[in-house]
């Protein structure tokens, strides 16, 4: 590259970072999500419209709007993970891809579309880096990769000028790499649209990603409905959440008022004598809030939440003493004389299950009220999910 192009290129990418270091961006917990039965699981990756430009909160950017349009969609719940960054291009994409757990998701969507757009990447090499990272997103993780493809760089409002011409031409030349690419790897390729424009002087609106996201799900929810069915939920290792544990310093919690506020919602609208948010290490099971139970800790052998954590969607027991797994357990054969239990799985930040959001009850209970009783955790199993990952360690990608 000659000397003049490289400083043109310099210039560009100054006036890039300082149009980006002036906008609105999320910082809230990167997810967003719907409660429903047998719950959908993406990860939104990498740069452009993933990272959430010009709101505060990834629930009224492209996660909550994928995972709203996703429910809608299929009917049934969806969880949308976000790992952003604000300049990734393809080579840093695979990166983070690799250090991402992607095997647990139904869907992976990729963008860096955008960012290479803006850097004049050279389409010929682009394109075997995009290659090579598809092809590897589709080894190691889930069997819908989906990437998505730059909007019109001029509907992007700073760059609504003479020069961002340029730029539009070489995000058209890298969407026809793309698109190829992704025929050639069995990939998905969706190419944003231009939102439409309305008043205002804002970067991007609630409506602009919810605008995206209806394409997206165009695109994702008829081969997550013949997919997903057949992913496998992977089995929680111990090893795993003694480190997100520890992450999260669990062990020296305890107290949390929204927590126990939480808690005591379940047990009051479900009716049972007992509530509890429990944490499971690789030896014992402990509630980190709990309401109606003096138990400080069980072995983990006697935890009915250790079989919930290895379910896909919550576990159920009508009556413990005609299930042979707990028949024998003292809180169901001793003076607590329990026969009913709810619980629904809770994830750390990095997706693994850490423990359970569960109630018990001293007297048995219909199947049908167990599918409600379940509906309702799996709702607030959820909002636990978010106070908990307030104590994630702050990290940048």
């Amino acid at each position: 590259m000659s000397l003049p192009r490289r400083l043109a290129r310099r210039v560009r990418l100054a006036h890039v970072a300082a149009i980006r270091a002036r906008l609105v961006r999320p910082l809230d917990g990167r997810q967003g999500s719907v409660a429903g039965r047998r719950p959908l699981r993406v990860l939104l990756i990498g740069s452009g419209p993933v990272v959430g430009w010009g709101v505060g909160s990834h629930d009224l950017a492209l996660p909550g709007a994928v995972a709203r349009s996703l429910a809608a969609a299929t009917d049934r719940g969806a969880v949308v993970d976000v790992v952003p960054h604000p300049s990734a291009g393809v080579r840093k994409l695979h990166r983070m891809l690799h250090a991402a757990d992607i095997d647990r998701y139904d869907a992976v969507v990729l963008s860096a579309a955008v960012a290479d757009a803006l850097r004049f990447a050279e389409p010929h090499a682009w394109g075997t880096q995009l290659h090579r990272l598809l092809t590897d997103a589709h080894r190691r993780g889930p069997r819908i990769v989906l990437w998505l493809g730059a909007q019109p760089i001029r509907s992007i409002r700073p760059y609504d000028t003479p020069s961002g011409r340029l730029a539009d031409a070489h995000a058209d030349l890298l969407n026809a790499v793309a698109r190829a690419t992704c025929h050639d790897t069995g990939s998905l390729f969706v190419p944003l649209a231009a939102p439409p424009r309305v008043g205002g002087r804002r970067h991007r609106t609630p409506g602009d990603y919810l605008f995206w996201a209806r394409q997206i799900v165009d695109a994702l929810a008829p081969a997550l409905q013949e997919c997903a069915a057949q992913r496998a939920v992977p089995t929680p290792q111990s090893a795993a959440r003694v480190g997100a544990i520890e992450r999260l310093k669990l062990s020296r919690r305890g107290g949390d008022a929204r927590l126990e506020g939480i808690v005591g919602t379940a047990k009051r609208t479900l009716g049972t004598e007992i509530a509890m948010f429990t944490v499971l290490d690789d030896a014992r099971e402990w509630p980190l809030a709990s309401t109606g139970s003096v138990l400080e800790s069980i072995p983990i052998e006697q935890s009915a939440c250790i079989h919930t954590i290895q379910t896909p969607d919550g576990m159920v027991v009508l009556n413990a003493v005609e299930d042979e797994r707990f028949a024998g357990n003292a809180l169901v054969a001793g003076p607590a004389g329990l026969r009913y239990y709810a619980g629904y799985p809770v994830e750390a930040p990095d997706g693994t299950r850490i423990g359970a959001l569960c109630v018990f009850g001293r007297a048995p209970r219909e199947r049908a009220d167990g599918e409600a009783d379940l509906d309702v955790l799996r709702e607030l199993a959820l909002l636990a999910q978010r106070e908990l990952w307030r104590w994630e360690p702050t990290a940048e990608v």
